[in-house]
């Protein structure tokens, strides 16, 4: 039989484990509350990757007619080839944000055809500011806009809050019924 004083010990133990290792799942929880449908206007900018044959770009734009379809003498393509991905993977994320701007580049690039990709490119630092767009050669459409403030992080931790604290609640009372059900066959029968 299992001490009252192990039994403590090891779910401290599973708790600070729990808080930690869930961290992930908490992340990809909150994502949602970070994704928008496709905004316009003037308030809004969104960042978009220009691919060249010998580096990438990151152009912003308020409207979408600012960027696409492309020009037909533009020598750069909206398109990221698979053979090209990881180089301009490793492009972007070292791409440098303007001086005084405390972010960096998250970018994810889901290959749908040999010339179309869904992209996720976007700004990350106090806040999140993205675009997440299909890319084909000449053309983007926008899917949705990610957007989130300084903010955004209180949303993460009490996402995480949560889903750490109830499964902790669900492996203690799981625990405590186990611990009771087996003092219960123990305990001497009354006639």
């Amino acid at each position: 039989m299992i001490s009252t004083k192990v039994r403590k010990i090891s779910f401290s133990l599973f708790a600070i484990l729990a808080f930690i290792g869930l961290f992930p799942v908490s992340v990809r929880l909150a994502d949602p509350f970070f994704t928008h449908p496709f905004r316009t206007g003037w308030q809004y900018q969104y960042p978009v990757l220009l691919v060249w044959p010998d580096h990438v770009e990151i152009r912003w734009f308020h409207d979408l007619s600012e960027i696409s379809p492309r020009p037909k003498d533009a020598e750069y393509t909206f398109n990221v080839a698979p053979e090209r991905q990881h180089w301009v993977e490793q492009r972007v994320r070292s791409t440098r944000m303007p001086k005084g701007v405390d972010a960096g580049w998250v970018i994810n690039v889901k290959q749908i055809g040999p010339s179309k990709q869904q992209i996720e490119l976007e700004a990350l630092g106090d806040g999140i500011t993205g675009l997440v767009y299909e890319a084909g050669p000449d053309t983007i459409v926008p899917l949705k806009s990610r957007l989130a403030g300084a903010g955004g992080s209180m949303i993460v931790l009490i996402v995480h809050l949560l889903v750490w604290s109830s499964s902790t609640f669900v492996v203690w009372l799981t625990l405590r019924v186990l611990v009771r059900r087996r003092e219960a066959g123990r305990a001497p029968l009354l006639s």
